[in-house]
């Protein structure tokens, strides 16, 4: 009776364990996603959901301003993704570095973007890594006071990626559209920082990126995807 009592024992400290691993989100994006510790006021999205993830979470942040598929994929992307250990899981938020055709470095067509993110998908799962797609942000362009659609077909085309593989979507792009519509430029504004004005790159302040972190926890609880709604601590 003993015996079996301490067998029992063990059985439930190993499964406690096994549910208590700290599950890895690694966040792979552009500077929206980005982690900032500098004077200029910008400041990522992720770094405003610290308070709403599940305990046990590591936040590994690999966003940087300019990346693309393409520029992930060059600087090693691939044996970054072989070498995530089980139980992660790969936020990816890329599309709007992507359709700058002014810069080689990073643009990729439209195909070779759809090609590119499929085959990346398709890495992680070979790699035990499960991932999210995020669609880019809308961003504060205006004409006449009516935002512009500046992502083209790069947001659709992860949308439709999204529901051709299998892969939870969270829709930021048009929760911030919407957003961004229901305002005046000049209301706009005061949620963002310019890194670079002249070339019309704009940066989400601290009260900007609190907003769309609101959106992308909104999404992942309301999402179908089990895993995907446990990496955000239930309300009280």
């Amino acid at each position: 009776m003993k015996k079996l009592i301490l067998l029992i024992s063990v059985i439930l400290l190993i499964s406690t364990s096994a549910i208590a691993r700290p599950r890895t989100l690694w966040m792979v994006g552009d500077g929206v996603m980005a982690h900032y510790n500098d004077s200029l006021g910008a400041c990522g999205w992720v770094q405003e959901m610290e308070g709403y993830w599940s305990k046990n979470m590591t936040i590994v942040n690999d966003a940087a301003i300019g990346m693309s598929i393409r520029t992930f994929i060059s600087n090693d992307g691939i044996k970054q993704v072989e070498k995530k250990p089980n139980r992660t899981i790969m936020f990816i938020q890329l599309g709007t570095n992507d359709l700058k055709e002014y810069n080689v470095g990073s643009y990729s067509s439209l195909d070779a973007f759809n090609r590119s993110l499929i085959e990346l998908i398709d890495l992680a799962y070979k790699a035990k890594v499960n991932v999210v797609l995020c669609t880019p942000l809308a961003q504060p362009f205006y004409h006449e006071g009516k935002l512009i659609d500046r992502l083209g077909a790069y947001a659709e085309a992860i949308r439709r990626v999204g529901l051709h593989k299998h892969v939870a979507v969270i829709d930021l792009e048009k929760t911030t559209h919407e957003w961004l519509a229901s305002m005046t430029p000049e209301e706009a504004a005061q949620y963002y920082v310019s890194l670079n004005a002249e070339g019309g790159e704009f940066q989400l302040n601290a009260a900007g990126a609190a907003v769309v972190a609101n959106m992308a926890k909104q999404a992942i609880q309301e999402s179908s995807s089990k895993k995907l709604r446990q990496v955000i601590k239930k309300e009280k």
